[in-house]
């Protein structure tokens, strides 16, 4: 029998629940505060975090809170995040997740009832939300920033060339 059978991990929203595959953990009743974290693996938060954050993979548990300037190349968010977050790859946002602040991902999966404020980067382009964004309402503020951006084709400028007989003289 093999200990490294993923069958036999329990899991909860499909992330480790018994801790086993985290570099870190900090509980419900844990609080911390101005803390400088570095985290080789994966980070997961139930508890209150105030700092700089960076992990490879960041779980916000329902409970948990994180603010400040975090960073890592995956999260999955359960609970809320504040202030900066920038990912070079996937942000997963349940049902109960809130973010607010400067959000910077590669990709986005974002559940119903999911909630962004603030301003949403993604390959390069920014996109300001006001108030609260439902799935929906994200999608539509998506849609607007490509139209505003000019990511749509645009048609062609078939008016003659004023100055092509300046060009001459």
């Amino acid at each position: 029998m093999s200990n490294s059978s993923s069958a036999s991990k329990p899991t909860k929203n499909g992330i480790p629940d018994n801790g086993e595959d985290l570099a870190f953990f900090m509980g419900e009743k844990c609080s911390v505060e101005g803390a400088v974290l570095d985290v080789d693996g994966a980070a997961r938060i139930d508890g209150q975090f105030s700092g700089k954050l960076r992990a490879v993979h960041l779980i916000v548990g329902e409970k948990g809170h994180v603010a400040g300037d975090i960073s890592s190349e995956t999260a999955d968010i359960m609970g809320s995040v504040e202030d900066t977050l920038v990912l070079s790859g996937k942000l997963t946002i349940r049902e109960a997740g809130r973010i607010e602040g400067q959000i910077t991902y590669g990709s986005l999966e974002a559940h119903e009832g999911a909630q962004l404020v603030g301003q949403i980067n993604t390959q390069g382009r920014a996109t300001r939300t006001e108030g609260t964004s439902s799935l929906s309402n994200l999608r539509s503020a998506i849609s607007q920033s490509a139209r505003d951006t000019g990511s749509a084709p645009k048609p062609a400028d078939t008016s003659p060339a004023s100055d092509s007989d300046d060009s001459e003289s």
